[in-house]
């Protein structure tokens, strides 16, 4: 294998490589060089040629590509490839746009960094260095790594050279980026800008007055306390803890006990754990570790609520108080469960919510400001925490407890928090030996990243202890069972032996037991115990082992199918939630899936009117959805009640409905993290093969039985909110459905439902309940809608139902009427952190085809004269100015749809001399200066041509604005 050449595709991508290293260092060499300084002899043309050359190769085909589609490795480096190729054609774009307009400005240095903002190089360079680590995918032979050492060492080299220290040493002001010719704005201030203080007020909050634990809050003052401890909450804070399995009777007994028992070498572990816990002396963290499965977590939870734990840490504690709290990291579960800020959001709140008097003081700014604020105005206040603050209030009250208390924080699964496991190690051991008077118990995979932070703390590997309890449990469950009972009871000595055979196979694997121990139960024609024990040999030893036999190999065909459709329903849910942002949903409740997981066997009728689910057919559609999941899917899906905060407002919720409101997950983390597997998803999916069944049509339908089949009383109403949150997922799971009735459908019969539940004050076209979900009651209670739920349909991006209205009603439009196409580019360039998707070319591209004018006048929900052109205008502008277009866009979604956008409508009339009027913040702005500003800044060859095309249709230049010209305000 020796002097093997490198592959091609991967050889054109390390060419880009070298290439861009080398014009980085020279770029950021002339970073280095004073504003004064003459222009740098610098041959802009060579360098183009060099780009104009690697583009040609990265843009052709597959180098080498044989028939059929290609294989996973090169199909990531067909990726990298494309990359490459679209930066590097970004680059030529900023090349030329230097060689194009730098002749017009004073040969000086401050003009280049202008035209290659240091901000650009930056992110360069960070691309390249993404690209190093996706290249080492392409190299298949240590003859081709020794080739790709030069290409790995430049950029390591680059790294050196231009560390972020030295840099900041060579930053220039930012006022001074600009070529002298131009005329910049000057700053505004908050106060300058708005006319008034942050907080609304013209006088400075009140100073912060010292907080006692013996002081009593003013009115005022418990009302703002109890606002901000709410705000910390949020609706899936306690459903991990409240899924984790409670310990079986007896197990973990032995941590505790006063009975020796050497399998559990139960004089080390007691020694160690009751130590810590009582010891003042004592290492500040206790590490429990093990394999997954394990029952990790069952025994944090086993902890924290024991009274031996409790009688342990106030011996620590003294005759001080104690205070503890928890958490629970999970990775299958929501944002705010798998963050650092849910962790502290969690943490604070119960920590706060035992000592209110450090609210003031952990959140001092936050406090003074709801202070200074009017009853009305802490009304309408809402409240958002960063990281740091967060982190910063955690501090605080650390600090204000020292010598006040003791406190011990219990945290669960540090191998499911999503960020850098070495980043919530070091979070954590810099707390403990910061702060003596707390303690941690942590708890996680034997990781390596867990093993070298915590390895020499006390604590325990929990895999290695738990023999005796998985012996208890197996005994119990198979002797507790009616048909396994009398069968053990006959022979006790093969019983012995069946239980200490399922044991041993687990290996320290408590969660092999409970499935096993399940799966030996469902069977139930044993003849004998030797023939349990021969049933039991069946199950692989190895945790993934079984769930495969579990799905693939035990069940038949149409078995495998039923679990496969539960598991692509799961993962449906949570491909919605992902892209609505709707993290706290992703956890499904009983009554939700099996509407979802029962239509294809007929045994739901979707009813024309709205009635009350009677507690039968609750009770008859979730048990036999129940039944599935511990029968065709192995208990490897449960269900658990929900947490108090999720269950509805109610003044006495019955069997029914409760059983309707638990929550749905897998029974473990293992389990989602084997369906992850590539090759196993894809033999899900193969297991489909002949099916219709389409998961998001599934759950689409449900949303329509929920609302036609409600858990409580019907009773028509105007609260939105009530509905809101199976809004977005219904739209999203339309669009995301590859089954075109889902639109053309389904979600006409979503908006007669939920018409049915609409107390309507009006007409439907005037009073629709789409209407309600634009901006406040105040501003578009006069507006005129073109067809609010058409409207809404389009910002859903549901290009199949557009089309289809378009064309029956060719876009007839009331008179003053808000046009559609101005809801379709709501979010041309960013979300925003809202449920909706971002503008589609394919709905925009309908639309203006069917006749929509780009240059209609109308007057927007806040009254201002716009037409749908300049409302793309002043998104792009607001996108520049709020940074929300990327340097180096290479996704798909990214500044080549924004682009397309634009030229659709320069493509249907758009006006090209279009000018969005100045505002208190903004300056006037034409289209070709909001085009050019996108263009000079990100060097985008899309809007590079543009705004030739806006020249070439017309658009006249301003005099004294030139490229320069900065098209909003600060």
């Amino acid at each position: 294998m020796a002097g093997e050449p490198i592959e091609p595709a991967a050889a054109q991508v390390a060419d880009f490589l070298r290439v861009g290293i080398q014009l980085i260092g020279q770029v950021y060499e002339i970073h280095g060089l004073d504003d004064n300084q003459p222009w740098p002899d610098w041959d802009a043309n060579q360098a183009s040629a060099q780009f104009v050359s690697l583009d040609s190769q990265l843009s052709g085909s597959y180098p080498g590509r044989q028939l059929g589609p290609l294989c996973e490795h090169e199909q990531s480096l067909e990726d990298t490839r494309a990359a490459c190729g679209i930066i590097a054609r970004t680059i030529l774009s900023r090349l030329e746009l230097i060689q194009a307009f730098g002749s017009q400005f004073s040969q000086e240095i401050r003009t280049f960094k202008s035209l290659w903002p240091r901000e650009d190089v930056e992110v360069l360079e960070e691309r390249l260095r993404m690209f190093k680590s996706e290249l080492e995918l392409g190299f298949q032979s240590s003859s081709q790594v020794g080739q790709y050492t030069e290409t790995r060492d430049a950029l390591d080299s680059l790294a050196t050279e231009n560390s972020p220290d030295d840099r900041e040493l060579d930053a220039q002001p930012r006022q001074n980026d600009f070529p002298k010719r131009s005329k910049l704005p000057a700053g505004n201030s908050v106060v300058s800008l708005f006319g008034k203080k942050p907080a609304g007020r013209s006088k400075p909050g009140p100073e912060l007055r010292s907080y006692t634990k013996d002081m009593q809050f003013t009115d005022q003052e418990m009302i703002i306390c109890d606002f901000l401890l709410e705000s910390l909450k949020f609706s899936s804070m306690t459903d991990r803890e409240d899924s984790v399995t409670v310990a079986h009777s007896g197990t973990f007994d032995w941590i505790f006990s006063s009975e020796k028992n050497p399998r559990h070498e139960k004089s080390r572990v007691e020694k160690s754990l009751t130590t810590w816990l009582s010891n003042t002396h004592d290492s500040g963290i206790f590490w429990i570790s093990g394999k997954p499965g394990s029952g990790k977590s069952t025994l944090v939870r086993f902890l924290r609520h024991h009274p031996t734990t409790m009688n342990l840490l106030h011996r620590w504690a003294g005759n001080e108080p104690l205070i503890t709290a928890g958490f629970y990291f999970w990775i299958s579960g929501t944002l705010e469960q798998r963050s650092q800020t849910g962790l502290m959001r969690h943490l604070l709140f119960q920590l706060l919510d035992q000592e209110k008097y450090l609210v003031p003081v952990a959140f001092s700014a936050k406090w003074r400001h709801y202070q200074s604020l009017s009853t009305r105005e802490r009304i309408k206040a809402s409240v958002s925490w960063g990281l740091q603050e967060l982190k910063e209030a955690l501090n605080s009250f650390m600090q204000h407890t020292v010598g006040q208390a003791k406190i011990c924080l219990f945290i669960d699964g540090l191998d499911e928090f999503a960020g850098d496991h070495k980043e919530i190690v070091s979070f954590f051991k810099t707390l403990a030996s910061s702060f003596s008077h707390v303690k941690f118990c942590l708890s996680s995979r034997q990781l390596p990243v867990f093993r070298a932070a915590f390895a020499n703390n006390p604590g325990l590997e929990l895999h290695d202890l738990t023999l005796q309890d998985m012996v208890g449990y197996a005994r119990d469950h198979l002797y507790g069972h009616s048909s396994s009972q009398a069968l053990l009871a006959k022979d006790l000595d093969g019983a012995s032996r069946l239980i200490d055979g399922l044991v041993e196979r687990a290996d320290g694997v408590f969660l092999w037991v409970t499935l096993v121990v399940q799966s030996l139960l469902r069977r139930q024609d044993y003849q004998a115990v030797l023939e349990m024990h021969d049933y039991l040999l069946q199950h692989p030893a190895d945790i993934d082992d079984l769930f495969t036999h579990f799905i693939f190999e035990r069940p038949a065909k149409d078995q495998t199918r039923l679990i496969s459709r539960l598991f692509l329903l799961l993962s449906a849910r949570e491909e919605a939630c992902h892209a609505t942002g709707q993290e706290e949903a992703v956890t499904m409740q009983l009554w939700e899936l099996a509407l979802a997981y029962r239509l294809e066997e007929g045994e739901i009728h979707i009813p024309d009117s709205v009635q009350e689910a009677t507690a039968k057919d609750i009770d008859r559609i979730c048990a036999r959805t129940k039944g599935h999941f511990s029968n065709e899917c192995a208990g490897l899906v449960i269900t658990h009640a929900p947490s108090p905060s999720a269950i509805r407002t109610r003044a006495r919720s019955t069997p029914a409905q409760l059983l309707a409101e638990s929550k749905v997950s897998y029974i473990h983390r293992t389990v989602k993290d084997y369906l992850s597997l590539p090759h196993i998803w894809t033999r899900l999916l193969g297991s489909m093969i002949g099916s219709t069944f389409d998961p998001h049509l599934s759950l689409l339908t449900s949303h329509i039985l929920q609302l036609k089949w409600p858990l409580d009383v019907f009773e028509p109403h105007r609260q939105i909110d009530e509905w809101w949150p199976s809004i977005p997922l219904a739209f999203t799971h339309a669009r995301l459905s590859q089954d075109a009735r889902a639109q053309t459908v389904l979600v006409p019969e979503f908006d007669r439902v939920l018409c049915q539940h609409w107390a309507f004050r009006d007409s439907i076209e005037k009073d629709h309940w789409a209407k309600s979900l634009f901006s406040s009651y105040e501003k578009r209670k006069n507006a005129v809608f073109q067809d609010p739920f058409l409207s809404l349909a389009a910002k859903f991006g549901l290009s199949i139902l557009v089309r289809e209205r378009i064309h029956q009603d060719r876009l007839a439009a009331p008179e003053g009427s808000i046009p559609l196409p101005s809801h379709c580019i709501e979010f041309l360039v960013s979300r925003q952190k809202t449920v909706y998707p971002l503008s589609s070319l394919e709905i925009v591209g309908s639309l203006l085809a069917n006749g929509a004018d780009p240059n209609r006048p109308f007057k927007d929900l806040d009254k201002k004269n716009r037409t749908p052109w300049l409302v793309v205008l002043d998104k792009l502008r607001e996108a520049e100015r709020r940074q929300w277009i990327r340097f180096y866009d290479t996704a798909e979604q990214g500044t080549r749809r924004q682009a397309a956008i634009v030229s659709l409508f320069l493509q249907h009339g758009a006006d090209p001399n279009a000018m969005l009027p100045d505002t208190r913040f903004d300056p006037s702005a034409t289209a070709l200066e909001v085009v050019t500003s996108v263009y000079r800044k990100y060097a985008s060859p899309e809007f590079g041509i543009l705004r030739n095309e806006l020249i070439r249709l017309g658009a006249k230049e301003r005099e004294g604005h030139d490229i320069f010209y900065r098209v909003y305000g600060d």
